[in-house]
């Protein structure tokens, strides 16, 4: 049903009851001037029920508008704004309380109005008046609205700045650690995926395990295995107020290795209970039909995933479950399964009966990757900590890239932050250097260290040889070029020892090699 707009300038008590106006809107202007423009109004809306919703602070701009009320150009009575105007909400909160009514309401109310958030034609006009500049944009940034407002319209949560610290500290037989993590919101590229990386042994699967124990055993355990807190800044103020307990509202773990020596955590369901706990992985988080640890067959694996989908298609996700999936098929092969045309044409048993067939016909990779990222779309909420071990365990390099842009994208939609521990470069090449810690170790002692060159899109080869410097030039094609060395310092005949064989990182390492010798001698 169409909605009634009037302009209002009596006090609020003046403001008809419920009851008298169903399905109306009111405008009530404010005084507040923008260097000349007076755009600012309040907006209330009753619903077909009659129910009260005050909405909040929302500018309204028209075309060629250079001064003064804009409420003497809008008909104290209307059902819609004309071609000429355009409107912007204040803040979040006006967007939230709009996303929250009934979503014929809210369409209405986003049209009527001509809100350049929810259209992009009506924003490529307003973005060339002075009045939008000066006035609509005051208090407001286009990143905000591009951004923030728009990701709240598509159902998405208001996205806030992470900063927090991990920490274990020194014991007689531990040595102590800190490790510190920031996201920023609007970053590009996005830093709300960090990285453990370093060669195996180090500890990597070990630290995830006990950060999912301090944040959820409610056991004196808990505070041996390290703990959260809220880094200061430069002046010893802390970078948020909020207390460690606000930090997270839920953490899931995500672990496919068949020789994870760790056994899962029990899951935390209940919210009142602290910190909620799931678990997405290969092992059972239950007795529930078998030891809690032990491995779960084919066919549980698939009834996980069945169950996931219909939940997430009954909790409103599907549309977000799609999103994650088109951003899967940039991988070719994932692509051919063309899973996000096809599950739109199911419903009900249908779909189960589907997805169950999809699921069995799957390479374990592609079955692992698809199981994850339903299972992140069904438990990721509002400021999610999702830990990952060693993703890239069933996934070959391209899909392991795409899989964490959706989950990047994912996190993004929810407000929440992922850590992965891994010995992929591909990975690195996925975030920024300062989302990366390089972990070593000697003895007992960890040493987490940030990379020295950028990692984004940078080359693999060159990753592998910041992360892991000596280890690679004295194994695999690095031992060969050196033992034939050994027998000749002739860069052709090396070359025909290898029949031309040898690629151009190959070919450069041996010209290196070479002229590091014929250096020495000269010494």
């Amino acid at each position: 049903m169409a909605i009634t707009f009037e302009l209002y300038t009596g006090d609020s008590s003046g403001v008809p009851s419920p009851s008298q106006k169903p399905n109306t809107a009111y405008l009530k202007a404010n005084n507040w001037d923008d260097y000349g423009f007076k755009t600012l109004f309040a907006l209330v809306v009753f619903d077909s029920s009659g129910v009260r919703h005050d909405v909040g602070s929302i500018k309204i701009g028209c075309k060629e508008h250079k001064a003064g009320w804009i409420s003497k150009l809008i008909d104290s009575r209307f059902k819609s704004l004309d071609e000429h105007f355009f409107s912007l909400g204040q803040d979040e909160e006006y967007y939230s309380n709009i996303q929250s009514l009934d979503p014929e309401l809210r369409k209405n109310l986003l049209s009527s109005l001509r809100d350049i958030v929810s259209d992009e034609n009506i924003y490529s006009i307003a973005i060339e008046e002075d009045v939008f500049k000066t006035s609509l944009l005051r208090e407001v940034s286009l990143t905000s609205v591009s951004g923030q407002f728009k990701r709240i319209l598509q159902g998405g949560s208001i996205r806030t700045e992470f900063h927090f610290k991990y920490e274990i500290p020194q014991g007689k037989r531990v040595a102590g650690l800190a490790l510190e993590f920031h996201v920023d919101p609007e970053s590009n590229p996005p830093s709300n995926v960090h990285v453990l990386i370093g060669r195996n042994g180090v500890g990597k699967t070990h630290l995830l395990n006990n950060m999912v124990k301090a944040l959820v055993a409610d056991d004196e355990s808990a505070k041996k295995v390290g703990f959260f807190s809220i880094p200061l800044d430069d002046d010893g103020i802390p970078y948020s107020l909020e207390s460690t307990e606000q930090l997270f509202s839920g953490v899931v773990s995500v672990a496919f290795s068949a020789f994870d020596p760790f056994e899962p955590y029990p899951e935390k369901k209940d919210k009142s209970q602290g910190v909620r706990y799931s678990y997405i992985g290969l092992k059972r988080s239950t007795n529930r039909g078998g030891e809690r640890g032990t491995p779960m067959s084919r066919d549980m694996l698939t009834n996980e995933f069945v169950k996931s989908i219909v939940s997430s298609i009954s909790k409103g996700n599907f549309e977000r479950w799609l999103e994650a999936i088109k951003s899967l098929e940039s991988d070719s092969l994932f692509r051919d399964l063309a899973l996000s045309r096809e599950f739109v044409e199911y419903t009900g048993d249908e779909l189960e009966a589907f997805a169950k067939r999809t699921f069995n016909r799957m390479s374990s990779g592609h079955a692992i990757v698809l199981l994850t990222i339903t299972k992140l779309v069904e438990k990721v909420e509002e400021k999610t900590l999702v830990l990952l071990d060693e993703p890239e365990a069933h996934l070959h390099p391209p899909l392991l890239s795409a899989f964490v842009r959706a989950l990047s994208d994912l996190l993004s939609h929810r407000n929440g932050v992922a850590i992965v521990a891994t010995h992929s470069p591909v990975i690195l090449q996925e975030v920024p250097r300062e989302c990366v810690y390089k972990m070593s170790r000697s003895g007992l002692k960890a040493k987490p260290e940030r990379p020295l060159i950028e990692t984004f899109g940078e080359n693999v080869g060159v990753l592998t040889r910041e992360i892991f410097g000596l280890e690679v030039s004295n194994s695999g094609y690095h031992k060969l070029i050196e033992k034939e060395l050994e027998k000749s310092k002739s860069y052709k005949r090396i070359l025909r020892e290898f029949d031309g064989q040898l690629g151009s990182e190959a070919k450069g390492i041996l010209r290196s090699l070479i002229l590091a010798m014929k250096n020495e001698i000269n010494e």
